[in-house]
């Protein structure tokens, strides 16, 4: 069992490597087929779409996971999660297809991102369905096909890309950020189709799940919803501060000043954070790996167990931040070379990687915290680091220009980061008294 444990995990870490690896290639297609119009178009649409996805999902992936593993019949909960699904996604669906113009117009003040917006639409029931099944193979442990799915997608998105933009090369600046947003609905439809093709869905299935859904019971609706609608909170607070940036970021401004600050916003979503945020994908893994052991010494008061096991993992993740902000900082003009083809942003890059070193402890700090039943007070910090943000960019941009959107980026996540790590050595403390 331990060894089928570790292979599992083995297994987990080189899909979620070769996924990222995949995702920057894709990124990377992007930044070198996509002109600077396009990939601010793109960049403004992209936090309008992250707060969607949280709202299309309510946390019903991690959700079915856990119920489904806590329960002998694992349909129930599977099936009334696609129906929770189906009606938030219509009426979701329904309800920014009407306000879209309005963002455009109103919110944004770009008329032309309509396009890019509407493209957005296709995803919401295919994003929500592919978390259903991704949770589902989750708890009836199949963890290996849950992670495979990313590398689909991405293969997915590569191929459609590609052909996209070569079949059309001379589209004009808003139809290619419409593909861009699009090639994300091809990516999670290849993912659907995989995890149909792993779950064996025969038309008996259905046909047996049609009946099934007729003896569904309110129980089995609650309690979905009472695990999923507090989970998805921390994720609606920092989909919603993205969302509120571009907002607070052209209020009150003038054409020039909206032109530079949408210029540099696109650069350092576009191009500086993929990079920043490289290694994240191997820190979440490790603690996401490590952390169930610390809590199953932590609730038999083993503390000491415990401590050394959070050691590990911090250091862990903390030495893979300061490996990567080490290559940013040294090389910030041969990695934007390498991976975009010019070298734009190399200053910035330099700067930001710095305080991003911290940014690797903030996904094992944030789990332990979880794990340590401090999850309303984690949710706390992510919410204060997000007002941070917004409150630099609103109030500070007057003075620093562009340059406030680099401070408020560090800030948000260090005052985050450190709120967390506070937390953590209270609790510590607590432990020893």
């Amino acid at each position: 069992m331990k060894q089928s444990l570790l292979q599992s995990a083995f297994l987990l870490i080189i899909f979620s490597a070769a996924g990222k690896f995949l995702s920057f290639f894709v990124r990377i297609l992007l930044a070198r087929q996509l002109s600077s119009d396009a990939m601010n178009a793109y960049t403004l649409a992209t936090p309008t779409m992250s707060i969607l996805i949280t709202m299309a999902q309510l946390g019903i992936p991690a959700a079915l996971s856990k119920l489904t593993a806590q329960s002998k019949n694992t349909y129930p909960p599977l099936l009334a999660s696609l129906m929770i699904i189906c009606i938030n996604t219509l009426f979701l669906s329904i309800s920014f297809s009407i306000l879209a113009p309005f963002l455009a117009d109103h919110v944004i003040q770009q008329q032309s991102i309509l396009l890019v917006f509407q493209s957005i639409l296709p995803l919401l029931p295919l994003v929500s369905l592919s978390g259903a099944l991704k949770g589902y193979l989750y708890g009836i442990q199949k963890p290996i096909q849950a992670g495979a799915t990313q590398i689909w997608e991405e293969i997915a998105r590569l191929f459609f890309l590609y052909i996209a933009f070569a079949l059309c090369p001379h589209l004009n600046a808003i139809h290619m950020a419409s593909i861009a947003m699009l090639s994300i609905s091809v990516g999670e439809a290849a993912s659907c189709f995989y995890m149909i093709l792993s779950l064996h869905i025969s038309f008996k299935k259905i046909t047996k799940a049609s009946h099934l859904i007729k003896q569904l019971k309110k129980s089995e609706f609650t309690s979905v919803l009472a695990i999923s609608l507090p989970m998805t909170c921390s994720r609606l607070i920092g989909s919603l501060c993205s969302f509120l940036e571009p907002m607070v970021m052209l209020f009150n401004k003038n054409k020039a000043q909206i032109q530079q600050m949408i210029q540099t916003y696109g650069q350092i979503n576009g191009y500086l954070l993929p990079i920043l945020t490289m290694p994240a994908f191997l820190t979440i893994t490790l603690s996401n790996l490590l952390l169930p052991s610390f809590t199953y010494h932590y609730s038999r008061h083993n503390y000491k167990r415990a401590k050394i096991l959070f050691l590990t993992i911090s250091l862990c993740c903390f030495f893979v931040g300061i490996l990567c902000s080490s290559i940013c900082f040294f090389y910030p003009e041969q990695l934007l070379r390498l991976f975009y083809h010019n070298e734009t942003g190399a200053d910035a890059l330099k700067l930001l990687s710095i305080p991003f070193a911290f940014y690797s402890l903030q996904p094992c700090l944030s789990s332990l915290l979880h794990a340590l039943s401090l999850s309303k007070k984690s949710v706390f910090d992510t919410f204060a680091g997000c007002l941070i943000r917004l409150f630099i960019i609103g109030f500070c941009s007057c003075i620093f220009q562009e340059n406030a959107l680099y401070l408020s980026l560090c800030a948000g996540m260090l005052v985050t980061t450190c709120m967390h790590a506070i937390r953590v050595c209270i609790a510590f403390k607590r432990m020893n008294s």
